[in-house]
């Protein structure tokens, strides 16, 4: 904004107005306008005459906008190569970091500008770059699933089996991202597939979450070890059941994998993962697995899983089974007031006088939860008596 000399006011009078045909000469002229700004937005905007002209006027080539982010880290994240090769040239860092300490290589990468990333490796940016949580360039470009950039930095030197600060690696970022080809390019540049990460996780399991079989299929090829546990002593199918992923739950199945086959279906019923559960149970799994302590049953009403408690008592499951607090399937359901689900219990004969290691009944829960739907189904069941 623009500042205006003031005329000194009469004495007993009142200010005089400003006079806008007046300006300060002392004045800074717009923090927009000075020639670090306008080097910024160039490099932003792609504008290398804009550029060349604010390095002329004597603008910091190193100079970096609010968030930390220089001008060569801003052309590169907008894949401008040419404006990065030009202030390369003029002698800006290429090991400049941001706020989060990403370089502007880390940035081309996860954009997948592979000419940027060729100019700055060429200029010396380290290929095997890490940000303050030790996420690599490679993992960047893994998980955004950047194929012509991983190949590119694979070419010009970068580590394939560098970790994290969690112990992840850049195919660990590609299997949660499911991203099939990705894995495909690290594994045939030695990628470990059984690296874990700090809590045992391993590419396999991260596949899990993303629920690409084929990921899987790419590690499997590549000898993953499908039976590999987490601190938790969680195994891939764990990991699919409970995420709802049939087509990845089958693959695993097929492929032999029977390790934690109950505790998956547990955790299937509790995601109310119902195909998961009739795949599980073809393959062995028991209707009688407990997952810390709690029956499938308990942990399906838990979900509010009605078909999948339907199967489950279908099936042999005992809807009686309580966990190691005395919790029944009846009590879960009648606890979050899941009307339809009682109905359900109570026709397949579970019994709403049992009570748990606190001496609460299916009916004082509902009660307690003014859970009133509950209660007269309750009340109507007694009277049925």
């Amino acid at each position: 904004m623009m500042v205006l000399a003031l005329q000194a006011p009469q004495a007993g009078a009142p200010p005089a107005r400003p006079n806008p045909d007046v300006q300060d000469a002392a004045a800074a002229p717009e923090p927009e306008n000075t020639p670090d700004r306008r080097l910024l937005s160039a490099s932003m905007l792609g504008d290398l005459a804009g550029v060349q002209e604010a390095l002329a006027a004597r603008a910091n080539v190193n100079a970096v906008s609010d968030s930390g982010t220089s001008a060569l880290g801003l052309a590169a994240l907008h894949g401008h190569a040419a404006i990065v090769s030009a202030l390369a040239a003029a002698g800006a860092n290429v090991s400049a970091t941001d706020q989060s300490g990403a370089t502007a290589l880390m940035a081309a990468a996860s954009q997948g500008h592979t000419s940027v990333v060729d100019a700055l490796i060429g200029r010396g940016a380290d290929p095997n770059g890490t940000d303050r949580s030790g996420m690599t360039v490679l993992m960047a470009a893994a998980s955004a699933n950047r194929l012509e950039t991983l190949k590119l930095l694979l070419a010009r030197g970068a580590n394939v089996n560098t970790a994290n600060a969690d112990g992840a690696t850049a195919l660990t970022a590609a299997a949660f991202g499911g991203y099939p080809a990705a894995a495909a390019i690290l594994l045939a540049s030695g990628a470990d597939p059984n690296a874990n990460d700090s809590a045992g996780r391993t590419p396999i399991m991260a596949a899990a979450l993303s629920g690409d079989a084929a990921v899987a299929q790419a590690l499997l090829a590549r000898k993953a070890n499908l039976s590999a546990e987490d601190v938790g002593g969680s195994t891939a199918l764990t990991y699919a059941a409970a995420n709802g992923h049939t087509q990845f739950v089958e693959f695993l199945l097929k492929a032999g994998l029977r390790k934690n086959v109950d505790a998956a279906l547990g955790y299937a019923a509790r995601g109310c993962h119902t195909p998961i559960v009739k795949a599980l149970m073809t393959a062995g799994a028991k209707t009688t697995a407990r997952v810390q302590g709690a029956p499938t049953i308990a942990m399906a009403a838990e979900g509010n899983c009605e078909d999948t408690v339907q199967f489950l008592a279908a099936n042999g499951a005992d809807v009686n089974a309580a966990d190691d607090k005395g919790m029944t399937a009846l009590m879960q359901a009648s606890a979050w007031g899941y009307a339809p689900l009682v109905k359900i219990l109570l026709d397949k004969g579970a019994d709403m006088e049992t009570r748990n290691k606190d001496g609460q009944s299916a009916w004082t829960l509902a009660a307690m939860g003014q859970h009133l739907e509950v209660v007269e189904l309750f009340k109507n069941a007694r009277a049925k008596k």
